[in-house]
């Protein structure tokens, strides 16, 4: 099966993960080498793929610092030949987004509230509507690709087994700096039971799925009522 490769014959898709992994975990080597391997032939997608970090994992309003960040690359390299771009521009985001806090909050809201076929029930309608106004590991020169990479969004982390129950968990886990979540005790309930509604869940899933959930919930803010004590100024 042939998949598109940077330079050093690594696949794209693997070091796709490997950047937003190692952004996740403030690992600024390997972040930049993911960076410098999808800048030669990838440099659009690269810089998408920033933009989807700086929203998914990233705590405040960094996306727009992205922004200017490849407005400004494009600005620097518009007459600069293949091969001898200038790429200050792509450290300066990978290193914002390594050292930037860290949560999950956009992810896991548009995982778990933003269903579009959910209809609002009546007592939410009532409370919450103005009726007026009314989504391959290999060696070069010593390095090492990390397993972390290796998640349930890339065919090798699916070939060992990776799941979505480990993908959400250890990589909430993985944040550093970590800022203090809304939904660090969240279950994922809204996307397990859509999952289950649609019938894509096994036997097996279903008795992982119990224990990942333990002691967890779905909305741990009851509906914006409960705040945890660092978020209150407390």
């Amino acid at each position: 099966m042939s998949y598109p490769v940077t330079k050093n014959g690594y696949s794209m898709y693997e070091m796709s993960s490997m950047i937003q992994k190692a952004i996740r975990r403030s690992d600024v080597p390997h972040a930049a080498y993911a960076a410098n391997e999808l800048s030669v032939k990838y440099r659009k997608y690269l810089w998408r793929r920033l933009l989807t970090v700086s929203a998914e994992d990233c705590y405040g309003i960094i996306t727009k610092e992205i922004v200017a960040l490849e407005q400004a690359d494009e600005i620097v390299n518009a007459n600069y030949k293949p091969g001898e771009t200038n790429d200050l521009f792509i450290a300066k985001a990978v290193v914002l987004l390594c050292m930037a806090r860290k949560n999950r909050d956009a992810d896991y809201v548009a995982c778990n509230f933003m269903w579009n076929d959910r209809p609002l029930t009546d007592e939410e309608y009532d409370e919450f509507v103005d009726y007026e106004a009314v989504e391959r590991l290999k060696e070069v020169d010593q390095f090492r690709v990390p397993d972390y990479v290796f998640d349930c969004h890339t065919a090798r982390g699916r070939a060992r087994g990776a799941t979505r129950m480990d993908f959400f968990r250890e990589e909430n886990e993985a944040l550093v700096p970590h800022q203090y979540n809304l939904f660090d005790n969240g279950d994922f309930g809204g996307w397990y039971g859509k999952k289950r509604e649609e019938g894509k869940l096994s036997r097996s899933d279903e008795a992982r799925l119990r224990k990942f959930q333990a002691g967890k919930e779905t909305d741990p803010t009851h509906n914006g009522t409960v705040w945890p004590p660092d978020m209150r100024g407390e």
